[in-house]
């Protein structure tokens, strides 16, 4: 976890010194690291009880994104392409009795609902022509995913043959996926926002993940 939690802030300051390199005309384009805490469904069921045990996992990622919102004050839409890695907790139970890592590839749809304007008198930026000299402060966001989950392990097989022998089983299984999400979003300058989000994911057995999401998204 420590690890993971290294790479997202390591990812977040290249960004920021990245960005702070571009001009301040905005193109539409964004990057976004993610962390992300889901609750997953096992599909197994608890003693004496018609629900499903519930597993744990943490992780983190990123997404590269287009916000339509450059264009016209009420073209509210943006798309993005996100891969989020996922590590399972240590008291997480699984059919097959191993320990699953996750990875997934979603592309998503999602549409914004601007509020709360200021001031922001930019001649180079088409979002403050297009309000008139402002920009939004908050939105809240509503959308569509799609995409693959890909589960992995490995199993490491020792024994002793005249010397110490290792080998390695390797599993992977990928699956479709689909959910829905939305959240709230802080811009906290031009550049720079902050958002807060739940979705629930489904897969093709019907089985849900419920994901809280943060990020931070570097407009450009």
């Amino acid at each position: 976890m420590k690890f993971i939690i290294k790479k997202f802030l390591i990812s977040c300051f290249i960004i920021v010194c990245f960005s702070n390199m571009l001009m301040s005309m905005d193109i539409g384009a964004y990057l976004s690291p993610k962390f992300i805490f889901e609750i997953e469904d096992s599909g197994i069921k608890k003693e004496n009880s018609s629900k499903n045990i519930q597993n744990i996992y943490a992780g983190a990622g990123l997404a590269i994104g287009y916000n339509f919102d450059i264009f016209h004050k009420y073209s509210t839409v943006r798309v993005e392409f996100e891969y989020l890695y996922r590590h399972p907790a240590a008291g997480n139970v699984y059919i097959n009795g191993i320990a699953m890592q996750e990875h997934s590839f979603l592309a998503a749809a999602y549409y914004d609902f601007y509020f709360w304007y200021v001031n922001y008198n930019n001649a180079d930026s088409a979002r403050s022509l297009i309000n008139d000299g402002k920009r939004p402060m908050m939105s809240v966001y509503a959308g569509f995913l799609i995409g693959a989950e890909l589960d992995t392990y490995i199993i490491n097989n020792s024994f002793d043959y005249n010397g110490l022998f290792k080998t390695s089983s390797y599993y992977n299984k990928s699956q479709f996926i689909y959910g829905f999400g939305g959240g709230l979003a802080f811009h906290i300058t031009p550049l720079i926002s902050i958002d807060l989000g739940y979705r629930i994911i489904l897969n093709t057995k019907v089985q849900s993940n419920h994901d809280i999401v943060a990020s931070v998204r570097f407009n450009f």
